[in-house]
């Protein structure tokens, strides 16, 4: 089998398939028994990293590894379950420490000349079969059953922050208020990191679309409307592009591993499980430089999002601030 043929196969290159051969095989292994042979590590691997990346059903993925259905989605719970368990507070973290935030803001610095940026966040929907009797709950405005993914990323596309499993109906700024990440946000010490601009202090702070509440730690665009100043349009323009990083990344994310971008028949647990292990995944392929081809048929569909107009205070002056340095700074 060729590089090319593996990774179309397998969603991932040789080295890095060697690399979690590795480092969760032992996790994985399992003993022979009297009635059957244990599955091979790397063929479990392969087999469930086979899964994450098509739209086939079970059952036929299973008869490709030649093992049954219900042996293949154990096969995928289990390679998930010790993927999270292993990585994922390892490999996604929110820079809080000083180091990580200078090194963070830095990237989005010399990436896009936009000053103080931790991440940009955003949501996407993830289609699933609801719960019994929770049908309304998971229903969302694209009019389908979904969970929310809600997630940070940094300038390099790596996930920093995850939240996933919210049902379908909530919005993102509802998530967002309940989440841990809202929690790190306001209890960060900024007194040793922050950047004035016209006697404005300016913090470590996330940026998002409209669909987020205005604060000193999240900047959201300027409400688009005919007329807007000049000055509010290259503001929007230039936080878009820098937001950027969050859509191309669920972008990634979706093409690498196809089964998420198609409805999720399993139970939610399972299903976020699942979303968590392909996150840590798509971090470890960062770190690898193991890039993936873009299948432009596979992508967001557009949905204008309901905007969310709570702002807290100081949060447009801080707005108005970031404005004028970007004027007085173009990329």
């Amino acid at each position: 089998m060729t590089e090319k043929q593996f990774k179309d196969n397998f969603r991932i290159q040789r080295s890095t398939f060697t690399q979690l051969i590795n480092q969760i095989g032992p996790y994985l292994k399992k003993e022979d028994t009297i009635l059957r042979a244990a599955i091979p590590v790397d063929k479990r691997i392969a087999c469930a990293l086979y899964l994450l990346g098509t739209t086939s059903e079970l059952r036929t993925i299973g008869h490709l590894f030649g093992i049954g259905k219900s042996s293949a989605a154990y096969v995928l719970h289990d390679f998930c379950s010790v993927i999270v368990e292993i990585y994922f507070y390892r490999l996604i973290k929110f820079p809080t420490r000083h180091y990580e935030i200078r090194e963070t803001t830095s990237a989005f610095l010399t990436k896009y000349n936009y000053p103080m940026c931790l991440g940009a966040i955003d949501g996407t929907h993830i289609a699933v079969e609801p719960p019994i009797g929770e049908e309304t709950d998971y229903y969302n405005y694209k009019k389908h059953h979904s969970i929310i993914l809600l997630a940070v990323v940094e300038s390099n596309l790596k996930f920093t922050y995850v939240n996933v499993g919210a049902p379908g109906r909530c919005n993102d700024a509802f998530v967002y208020g309940r989440s841990t990440l809202y929690e790190i946000l306001q209890g960060l010490d900024y007194a040793q990191y922050h950047l004035t601009i016209n006697n404005t202090r300016i913090q470590p702070h996330i940026i998002a679309d409209s669909a987020f509440p205005l604060s000193r730690n999240l900047m959201k665009p300027f409400i688009e409307r005919i007329g807007m100043p000049p000055n509010q349009s290259l503001f929007n323009f230039r936080l878009s592009h820098c937001r950027s990083t969050v859509e191309r990344a669920f972008g990634h994310l979706k093409n690498r591993f196809r089964s998420i971008h198609k409805k999720m028949e399993y139970n939610i647990e399972h299903i976020k499980i699942i979303i968590k292990a392909t996150c840590v995944l798509h971090n470890i392929c960062i770190k690898s430089q193991d890039t993936i081809e873009i299948d432009w048929n596979i992508q967001e569909s557009i949905y204008k999002k309901p905007a969310c107009g709570i702002q807290t205070t100081g949060a447009a002056t801080v707005r108005e601030a970031l404005t004028q340095y970007l004027i007085q700074n173009p990329i």
